[in-house]
């Protein structure tokens, strides 16, 4: 991934690892994918060592840094799309994603990822809505996506957030 370093790569497995781990998952476990795709995929997570886990006890940083990296691998597997690049707070996204070859980021996509340790399809349902309304303050930018990670199934959740379309208004 062009916008992410190896060392970057590892807190995010790691941090999903440990949360798999907290919802007693064992080392492979399915993950379902469902929204603007219908999927499944075999998701094998690290050994959780004692070290990781004190590494990762906040868990709400934690969930969403493993939310992020099942996202991130589950968006290059569905649509061969990489980071090329983290955002900044305030922006309304995570990450930017693009076909690796695109040096310019002509062709890039949003990514806003939120993750829920364990909670219901209800819950998943409010947090959907909530980072929809987030990203689509920002839709003037470019198409994205909004990708839930509950882990207590685990399930993400991709949803399309398009580009808004030209509208001629009659005076």
């Amino acid at each position: 991934m062009p916008g992410l370093t190896p060392a970057w790569g590892a807190v995010l497995a790691e941090a999903a690892s440990v949360c798999l781990e907290s919802q007693g998952h064992p080392v492979q476990v399915e993950l379902r994918v469902d929204g603007f795709f219908e999927e499944t995929f075999a998701l094998e997570r690290l050994e959780v060592s004692r070290q990781m886990a004190l590494s990762h006890r906040d868990e709400d940083e934690a969930t969403e840094l493993g939310a992020c990296g099942i996202a991130i691998l589950a968006v290059r597997s569905l649509m061969e799309l990489v980071v090329l690049h983290r955002s900044r707070k305030g922006t309304g996204y995570d990450y930017w994603l693009g076909p690796e070859g695109d040096p310019l980021l002509q062709y890039g996509e949003r990514l806003e990822v939120s993750g829920i340790r364990k909670g219901s399809e209800v819950a998943v349902k409010v947090r959907i809505a909530e980072k929809m309304k987030q990203i689509q303050r920002f839709r003037n930018v470019s198409p994205g996506w909004v990708g839930i990670v509950e882990f207590g199934h685990p399930l993400l959740h991709l949803t399309k957030v398009s580009r808004p379309s030209l509208r001629i208004m009659k005076p």
